[in-house]
């Protein structure tokens, strides 16, 4: 029991110097997505009044493990948790379908599964190459995606969360 405290009192550690890499990666990534339309940008935290698709950082990366060994090589799991927002001010139930599909595909795209996209099929052939020491381990969605917000105009607000996961290798100064 006494470790447990001790675990609910230790500050979280973020893998700061890794946001921009993680983030433009994450970005990269996104927009290489088959099923957007010609045109189409999943933005960094912008989205229009009535339309868009951006993703959002929850936290930056927290370092969920770290290892340090006797060389000072460090050796740290990262998570670096985000979701995606599909805005719309469509009403038609075929287009809200139509959005959680594209969304719940974008993220068996990003899980390296296998998707179909009209009468094509694609997979992700892997994850982009990092810099820094830094590797992907693996993108998983938390939840399928769903509606979240609608607003007095009908505009709404359909989301999927995921936890991008890489590993941060290192020496440490001593």
């Amino acid at each position: 029991r006494e470790l447990q405290e001790a675990d609910k009192r230790k500050p979280f550690k973020y893998d700061v110097d890794g946001y921009d890499i993680i983030t433009n990666a994450i970005n990269d990534l996104l927009n290489q997505y088959p099923g957007l339309l010609e045109g189409e940008q999943i933005k960094f935290s912008t989205l229009g009044e009535e339309s868009g698709i951006a993703f959002y950082p929850v936290t930056g990366a927290a370092i969920s493990s770290e290892k340090v060994s006797v060389t000072g090589k460090v050796n740290q799991l990262c998570n670096y948790p985000f979701y995606i927002v599909y805005r719309t001010a469509t009403e038609s139930a075929n287009s809200k379908i139509d959005i959680k599909e594209f969304l719940d595909n974008l993220g068996r795209w990003l899980e390296r599964q296998t998707i179909k996209i009209g009468s094509e099929t694609y997979k992700l052939p892997g994850y982009p190459v990092l810099t820094d020491g830094r590797t992907i381990t693996e993108i998983v969605r938390q939840a399928p995606a769903y509606l979240d917000y609608v607003s007095e105009n009908n505009v709404q607000n359909w989301v999927i969360s995921f936890v991008f996961r890489y590993r941060n290798i290192f020496y440490r100064n001593k």
